[in-house]
């Protein structure tokens, strides 16, 4: 079964990583030219509300087999806490942050804004987003695949990756520097069409 998706505004995978870039230059500029990991923690739990309003919180309640959630009427990111506790697991944790602080940047005041305007179109109380099959949405307006590009933008941004790349750097050593798994540097070096 297909999972199920509200379609968001189209955004392309440069505007995504530029988005993601702005946000590096404001709080972390300088792992842009000496690289290390972006501090997604920190970033979590002290920025991301004052600039977006929506809060961050760990839970250890979730659903078996969810990481992690963005909900827009409640205005909270959560993060399984069982992450953050696991050491074996903080590469991640980092990442799981950051595609819900993608989520909290990109999709929640747009989801609020969808929903505002059919309530007053039809003047109903409950209204909820229609969603899609995953596999239907055209790729550019799958929400998930923009919180994933924006997360691997913010831990890997293009500028430092491409240089480290070029530097031969290979899989496991990019891993290591970025602190991400092996799968998410694989994915960026795809989003950013290159190869080691």
């Amino acid at each position: 079964m297909s999972r199920r998706v509200p379609i968001a505004n189209p955004k392309s995978g440069a505007e995504i990583d530029m988005g993601a870039l702005r946000i590096i230059k404001k709080f972390q500029p300088e792992i842009l030219n000496n690289p290390a990991p972006f501090n997604i923690e920190l970033f979590f739990e002290c920025e991301l509300e004052r600039i977006c309003g929506v809060k961050s919180d760990y839970r250890s309640d979730l659903p078996t087999g969810i990481y992690g959630y963005t909900d827009s009427d409640t205005m909270e990111s959560v993060v399984l806490s069982d992450l953050m506790d696991d050491p074996t697991q903080i590469k991640f944790c980092r990442s799981t942050m950051a595609h819900e602080t993608g989520h909290a940047i990109m999709h929640v005041s747009e989801f609020r804004r969808k929903k505002a305007l059919l309530r007053s179109i039809h003047d109903e109380h409950h209204i909820s987003l229609r969603l899609h099959r995953s596999a239907n949405v055209k790729i550019f307006m799958n929400p998930e695949w923009q919180a994933w590009r924006f997360a691997g933008a913010l831990l890997m941004p293009a500028p430092t990756f491409k240089t480290a790349v070029m530097d031969g750097l290979d899989e496991w050593s990019l891993s290591e520097l970025f602190q991400v798994n092996r799968a998410f540097v694989r994915a960026r070096l795809k989003a950013l069409k290159m190869n080691i």
